[in-house]
């Protein structure tokens, strides 16, 4: 079927960048349909889920980002800066840009808050790992890691006040800072900045049980998408207009803005394509948190996870 496809798009005058990069996120949303596939043929439910989540947050996904600077060649010290600083602008530009849209879109305060969330935070860890690291290699996963750490701040501090419009009693917890994907982070930027070379075996342990990581989260993505109600899952005209701004429009706008500033093309091309990222999966875990209906947030979830089949290979024609 693949293969197929690839025939398709050539024939039909696609470029190599678009058929190359469709074919890679072709690859991951076959794995998306597995794990709904399975939890319907009741492989997988919530409770498998939930720990299987728990495996992939605490010691996989934090193994393959140190995976990513074990490698023969490190990346640069002097990339580190640059993608932090950059990475944190381009949320922030997200954030700015999610008050005026919301506003026009004339919702409910209760929705205005869910649609800044879905605007401002997507899913770097469970689909952004995977999707950098196929397009442009385990380098790129560094860089991704290095952004979860201002990402990590905001979605669990200003993400909240936007799901529960500013009436959450939970206080920011300091110890987010040290979960074990950021403790990662933070131990694969002490190695890249004094160029520590790992030993072997060590390196390629932390690579196989990283590389649990990718085929793992895109079945839980699959499996929890299984539980939502399909006449559900389609949405309502705003949800389609969140895509497009969310998959699209703002991606494309921060890609023109890097292009006028001096960062380095292989530092902007990786964080676009994180911006382009479908909505965070911990939307609907703090909407259940905090009491507020997930019905929206499911939607906007599984329509920009869908659709981003086709809007991430579209930048990549443009990148």
């Amino acid at each position: 079927m693949l293969k197929f496809a690839h025939e398709f798009f050539k024939k039909a005058g696609f470029n190599m960048s678009f058929i190359d990069s469709f074919m890679q996120m072709a690859v991951l949303f076959l794995l998306v349909i597995v794990g709904f596939l399975c939890n319907r043929c009741k492989l997988m439910d919530e409770q498998f889920d939930r720990r299987l989540a728990a495996l992939i947050i605490n010691l996989t996904a934090p193994f393959i980002i140190l995976a990513s600077v074990m490698g023969d060649t490190l990346p640069k010290r002097e990339d580190i800066l640059p993608v932090f600083v950059a990475g944190t602008l381009a949320l922030l530009f997200m954030v700015a840009v999610s008050f005026p849209v919301t506003k026009l879109m004339r919702l409910s305060p209760e929705e205005s808050g869910v649609y800044k969330f879905m605007y401002v935070f997507g899913n770097i860890n469970f689909i952004g790992f995977p999707v950098v690291g196929s397009l442009f290699g385990t380098e790129a996963i560094f860089y991704a890691s290095v952004l979860t750490i201002p990402f990590n701040i905001l979605v669990f501090a200003l993400g909240v006040l936007f799901i529960t419009q500013g009436k959450s009693t939970t206080r920011f917890n300091w110890r987010i800072l040290f979960s074990p994907c950021l403790t990662a982070t933070y131990l694969s930027i002490i190695i890249v900045f004094f160029q520590i070379k790992v030993p072997h075996p060590i390196a390629q342990c932390s690579s196989l049980i990283g590389s649990i990581t990718i085929p793992g989260s895109l079945l839980i993505i699959g499996s929890t998408l299984a539980g939502i109600p399909v006449k559900s899952m389609f949405g309502s005209p705003r949800i389609y207009i969140m895509c497009l701004i969310k998959l699209l429009i703002v991606p494309a706008i921060i890609y023109a803005i890097f292009l006028i500033s001096p960062i380095d093309r292989k530092y902007a091309d990786v964080l676009v394509v994180l911006c382009a990222m479908p909505v965070a999966s911990y939307g609907t875990m703090l909407c259940l948190k905090h009491g507020i209906e997930t019905k929206t947030m499911a939607q906007g979830t599984f329509m920009t996870t869908l659709l981003s089949v086709f809007t991430i290979p579209l930048l990549a024609i443009m990148l």
